[in-house]
């Protein structure tokens, strides 16, 4: 079975949990005679610091989307390249033929219209139908450096079609993993959290609400009557 997509739990930012789990612990820390109490003492914050680093070493989505632009750019620099190729070969491949008959079997499409993945298949048909024609079509200057040039194009095309797709799955694993650690923060520090408005709900308001996280779907209220 596939395993299920995680969903995230926390309703913030990456970057704004970070800093919440820190105030967190900055509030338990001052407070920790009172968390004491409930046993909350230096060998669970140590454990609530680890979950917070962990979360805070994942990779960022910033730098994961920056790779996979990267990668699309280089990408559709070789298809640029591919399509100038390839539209001086039709166009000798037109005049040839008077875009009849073999002119067909090249199966030239709307270049501005063909996906990546088409436009690889497209190359590779033209080079191999123009090495079969290449007598015919050299009046019009196509020679077999032209051809070879497309054809490491075309390997060009395939390779990075290939690491687009890499990419893409690369952030698409990793945001499932920064997902799954952050929900497993955001769960401990609602814990922390709980404990700590329970503690102060009815003695100091300040306090309750420093345990109150922003973002929660329970926003700052008065429990001190």
């Amino acid at each position: 079975m596939p395993q299920k997509m995680q969903t995230r739990i926390y309703p913030m930012a990456d970057a704004d949990l970070k800093q919440l789990a820190d105030k967190l612990k900055t509030s338990i820390v001052r407070d920790a005679t009172d968390f004491a109490t409930r046993n909350i003492a230096a060998a669970q914050l140590t454990a609530y610091q680890a979950t917070v680093n962990v979360f805070d070493a994942t990779t960022t989505d910033e730098e994961l989307s920056g790779l996979v632009t990267d990668a699309v750019e280089k990408r559709d620099a070789i298809v640029e390249n591919a399509q100038k190729a390839i539209r001086t070969i039709r166009n000798m491949a037109e005049i040839t033929y008077n875009s009849k008959g073999k002119y067909a079997t090249f199966g030239f499409d709307d270049l501005s219209k063909l996906t990546p993945n088409d436009l690889y298949r497209l190359a590779t048909r033209v080079v191999r139908v123009g090495n079969q024609l290449l007598a015919e079509l050299s009046a019009q200057g196509l020679t077999a450096i032209q051809l070879t040039a497309l054809s490491t194009l075309a390997t060009q095309l395939d390779i990075a079609i290939d690491f687009v797709a890499e990419k893409i799955e690369t952030r698409d694993l990793e945001t499932q993993d920064r997902v799954i650690k952050g929900n497993l923060l955001w769960a401990e520090m609602s814990r922390l959290a709980s404990i700590g408005k329970s503690l102060f709900e009815d003695t100091n308001e300040a306090k309750y609400n420093d345990y109150v996280l922003v973002g929660s779907s329970t926003p700052p209220t008065s429990p001190v009557g």
